[in-house]
């Protein structure tokens, strides 16, 4: 019985993970979008983007998704280099080095200056895009498994179509496990989508809410960072709690 309510207690809080991932998720590429027009998480727009903008000849604005593109490409290379080569040899939870990483981006993203502008380049927006980006990619190699699913928090149209095949198969047969399935993958999606109707929300009325400018720095841009920051150290606790019951890959250890 007490071993019973252990499990439940750890099965709880990595939900509530689960569900902040997908939250924060949300929170960042609103914010992206809102601030640099693109969708530094999701490489498909950007693709259509870049060659939109080369054929159109408007000016640099074909650069900012490509470069989002290349890092996507190279920071993925990084991430699976570091889980192969160090984080599994060295026996480290890729969990708790990877919530490490995103609340050092979280740091940097606060101090990026919103007018570094030359020639018509705009270098406030390449770093944005620089951190946004690698921000997605890091949180697309954390808590991948969950209830015997992917778990993708930031891309949903996979989700969609998950959780649309699933309930018409637990419709069909009736079948417990597709259901918790569909439970899962329909969490991820709401999930995400308060996260983003937060982000929108705050932004659209950021300078009411939250306004701090010191020299070029505009607070009040990158408060939704600030609050991402409160999240991950909330999921560090929780992960340093239930490290032993965790395995390297993020799997709870039956």
């Amino acid at each position: 019985m007490e071993n019973k309510k252990i499990k439940r207690n750890i099965y709880l809080k990595y939900i509530f993970v689960f569900i902040n991932f997908a939250f924060i998720g949300g929170l960042i590429e609103a914010l992206s979008y809102f601030n640099d027009g693109m969708f530094t998480f999701m490489q498909t727009g950007n693709l259509i983007s870049i060659f939109y903008n080369a054929f159109n000849g408007n000016r640099y604005s074909y650069i900012y998704p490509l470069i989002s593109l290349i890092i996507f490409i190279f920071g993925i290379l990084l991430i699976l280099f570091l889980k192969k080569r160090i984080i599994i040899k060295k026996h480290i939870s890729y969990n708790t080095f990877s919530i490490v990483l995103l609340l050092i981006l979280s740091f940097l993203y606060l101090f990026i200056p919103r007018d570094l502008i030359y020639e018509g380049f705009n270098f406030s927006n390449l770093l944005s895009i620089f951190v946004n980006t690698f921000f997605g990619i890091v949180l697309l190699n954390t808590f991948t498994y969950f209830n015997d699913i992917v778990f993708v928090p930031t891309m949903m149209t996979n989700n969609i179509r998950m959780v649309t095949s699933l309930f018409f198969k637990y419709e069909e047969e009736h079948n417990k496990v597709e259901l918790k399935k569909f439970e899962s993958y329909l969490t991820t999606i709401i999930s995400f989508i308060v996260g983003v109707a937060l982000s929108f929300t705050f932004l659209s009325f950021k300078d009411q809410l939250f306004s701090i400018n010191i020299r070029n720095f505009e607070f009040n841009q990158n408060f939704i960072y600030l609050i991402t920051i409160l999240l991950l150290i909330v999921n560090l606790v929780l992960c340093y709690k239930i490290k032993p019951f965790i395995s390297i890959d993020g799997k709870i250890k039956e």
